[in-house]
């Protein structure tokens, strides 16, 4: 490297807060080894159970077992997915994130008490709420459950799976710390790199990035009321040049998996001069002059114009009623939120087989080591 030159990473932490969508420990401290300070810490099923096949954290999964007899899969997963956090956690300046369970992605009160559940697993660990936050999907039972937490727990959310305005006013309402719209809808991770849609401009070329700026439009305009928006922590990133399309779409933060991580780490370029636009936590800048036309667009409705909406609607009065109604009448969100669902459903359950195989093993083990040696 030269004087003139950084890694990509460090260009886009000058205009955006960057967190670490992984529990990988050694990349997050490579991080701030290039001055670039982790935010906060995000997962889901997918990353949790991809740690777990990690050999170091088998055996740190087979002492959680033998420390936790009786307990079922699910208790075990909390449980280990709590601790790889904490294994994490010095390392970023923030929060550790887990995901609700996405069976309850329809059910207020499986969520909620699935958050208590974590919440009593971080104070085992001494990790006070003022370290975690819940994410939980942008559904209307998700968004009921998060208001809960917040309003009567005291307990940080974070409202994913986000695709719309109506789902990021409905989040605003429940009282979440954040969002994390998906650029990318879930599938497009699992289509082969070679047959990923990339863009050269995504901020003009993505279909998603006008709603981007429509979610940061509309909690500007929230935010001149008086009210409480939440922070846009931006996800789902299948290409580096996205991550640097964030600030120009509003996002203040995002949330980057580790394969495009890596590759901003080890990509040089020119570092960046001047004064760089840096979206409003308080929503008090407006977007930059050339996002503006993308306010009047949405390549994601049959029409291409963009979504209407009204401050005032409650979206969570009857049980999320508006909300429910909203995505319904948008079948991209109606779809893409359905997908990100099913997937974790089948990521939880990858976790499950390893959870369950670590306890197979465990017990035969200990069943070894009971039977007596015959003289």
């Amino acid at each position: 490297m030269t004087a003139s030159t950084v890694p990509i990473i460090v260009n886009a932490a000058s205009q955006l807060e960057i967190d670490v969508d992984t529990l990988d420990v050694p990349l997050t401290q490579q991080l701030a080894s290039l001055g670039v300070q982790p935010n906060d810490m995000t997962s889901n099923q997918f990353i949790v159970a991809d740690a777990l096949a990690v050999p170091a954290n088998q055996v740190l999964l087979e002492d959680v077992i033998r420390a936790s007899p009786g307990a079922d899969w699910l208790t075990i997963l909390d449980r280990i997915s709590v601790k790889l956090c904490a294994l994490n956690l010095p390392n970023i300046a923030g929060r550790a994130l887990l995901q609700a369970s996405p069976s309850c992605a329809h059910d207020a009160e499986g969520i909620v008490k699935h958050a208590l559940k974590y919440d009593a697993e971080f104070a085992a660990q001494g990790i006070g709420k003022d370290r975690y936050c819940i994410k939980i999907l942008t559904t209307p039972a998700g968004m009921i459950a998060a208001k809960t937490l917040e309003s009567q727990h005291g307990i940080r959310t974070l409202g994913t799976g986000l695709f719309s305005v109506p789902q990021a006013l409905a989040a605003a309402q429940a009282g979440c710390l954040y969002i994390s719209p998906y650029y990318n809808e879930i599938l497009a991770h699992f289509t082969p790199p070679e047959e990923r849609l990339v863009y050269s401009d995504p901020v003009t070329q993505h279909p998603m990035s006008p709603r981007m700026a429509h979610i940061y439009q509309a909690y500007r305009d929230l935010s001149s009321t008086g009210k409480p928006a939440p922070v846009i922590k931006a996800a789902s990133f299948i290409a580096l040049n996205e991550v640097l399309a964030m600030p120009a779409l509003g996002a203040q933060q995002t949330t980057i998996l580790a394969p495009t991580l890596t590759e901003m780490i080890s990509t040089p370029t020119l570092a960046q001069e001047g004064k760089l636009y840096r979206p409003s936590k308080t929503y008090s800048l407006p977007l930059p002059e050339a996002t503006l036309p993308l306010l009047k667009i949405d390549p994601l409705r049959a029409d291409g114009l963009p979504q209407k909406f009204a401050l005032d609607v409650d979206y969570l009065k009857n049980g999320a009623e508006e909300l429910g109604k909203a995505i319904k009448q948008d079948p991209e969100t109606e779809r893409r939120i359905g997908d990100a669902v099913e997937v974790f459903v089948k990521a939880e359950l990858q976790a499950k087989a390893l959870i369950d195989a670590a306890i197979a093993k465990v017990a035969a083990v200990q069943s070894v080591q009971a039977t007596p040696v015959a003289a």
